[in-house]
């Protein structure tokens, strides 16, 4: 009987968003940086929704994300921002030959960002590049959802990647 480990993982975005804009007070073009905070603003019927930026002084833009009407007896709840850390961690083969296991199951439950399953797997799988990952999708040794899969494959959440770790 074949040995199989089951792995759950949760994949949120890591990246911070950034813009090159031009910065009023500065005087020139600046990086900023999504603070992770939120504003609403009402004007008449609609209501809108910024992110707020800073450059590296310290000072914002606000980059509107969303407007939208207002509708009458509605309560505005405050909205909670988190940054959750992914819970997928690096794995090596070496370890996994070890312990005798055969099948690799990973069930992506939260998948926050479009990834490639040839890069998500290079970054979580410490002991093979991605040109190895490529031969092994290929070869039919790595499938999503039961079914072959290209190397440039797009994930998304629920999908479940098997992985024969033996020929």
């Amino acid at each position: 009987m074949e040995k199989k480990l089951n792995l759950v993982w949760e994949i949120y975005n890591t990246e911070m968003a950034r813009e090159e804009r031009y910065c009023h007070n500065c005087g020139k073009k600046a990086i900023f940086e999504d603070s992770m905070k939120r504003r609403q603003n009402a004007n008449g019927k609609n209501i809108y929704h910024y992110a707020i930026y800073k450059c590296p002084k310290g000072h914002t833009w606000n980059k509107s994300i969303e407007s939208f009407k207002a509708v009458p007896g509605l309560e505005n709840k405050a909205m909670e921002e988190s940054h959750q850390q992914s819970n997928a961690p690096e794995l090596t083969l070496a370890e996994l030959h070890k312990e005798g296991i055969q099948i690799l199951e990973i069930s992506l439950n939260t998948l926050q960002e479009r990834v490639r399953v040839d890069k998500l797997l290079a970054e979580k799988l410490m002991d093979l590049s991605r040109g190895e990952i490529v031969r092994l999708i290929e070869d039919g040794r790595i499938c999503v959802n039961g079914e072959a899969i290209k190397p440039k494959a797009s994930l998304k959440e629920r999908d479940v990647i098997t992985f024969k770790l033996v020929p």
